[in-house]
């Protein structure tokens, strides 16, 4: 069996072979592949050391960095208002609100919000409350609002409101308190039929 590697005949003694000699293929010397040229190398590494470098420093920034607040803008604003409004970075205590939202039939929706005071739970009465319904399938296209909320005789900070949607689906209620107390509450009701069961 004869290797398919062989040396040059003058390497073992043997005078040089008159055959074929066999040319490459193409026009001219044959290029040998030598990789990439001695310039285009250090450029490589350069890149590879320079983008390791700047994601080391980018690291190391963002674990010794604290966030710092922006400041408010209307900081300056308050001040100007007077004494009897909050200044920017107190803020008024929040009314709670208990948001009850029912389908009564024929794309009718009573709205009805309980209003008490934060801590105390003291009912708020004499506020300005108003209600707000939006499709959620649709939003902002079928938005109706602000509706009046008007207070329920006999029951101190009961607000209610019947209104009534443009077509079938399931609506976002959000009930919202001017005054004394600024505060909102959102509530999902579906309105599934024109005339109800």
């Amino acid at each position: 069996m004869t290797s398919k590697l062989r040396l040059p005949d003058e390497m073992l003694g043997r005078p040089p072979s008159r055959g074929p000699v066999r040319r490459p293929a193409g026009r001219g010397r044959s290029k040998r592949h030598r990789g990439p040229s001695p310039f285009r190398q250090g450029m490589i590494l350069g890149i590879c050391l320079g983008m390791t470098v700047a994601l080391m420093i980018g690291a190391l920034g963002f674990l010794l960095t604290r966030p710092t607040a922006v400041a408010d803008v209307s900081a300056g604003q308050a001040e100007k208002k007077g004494a009897g409004q909050p200044a920017a970075g107190q803020e008024q205590p929040a009314a709670s609100i208990d948001v009850t939202a029912q389908h009564i039939g024929d794309l009718q929706v009573r709205i009805e919000a309980k209003v008490t005071a934060p801590g105390s739970y003291d009912p708020i009465t004499k506020g300005q409350v108003f209600a707000y319904t939006d499709m959620v399938a649709m939003p902002l296209s079928h938005k109706k609002g602000p509706i009046v909320m008007a207070e329920v005789a006999g029951r101190p900070g009961t607000y209610q409101a019947v209104t009534q949607v443009p077509m079938i689906g399931e609506y976002n209620v959000t009930v919202e308190v001017r005054q004394p107390m600024a505060s909102r509450a959102d509530k999902r009701v579906d309105v599934q039929g024109v005339t109800k069961s």
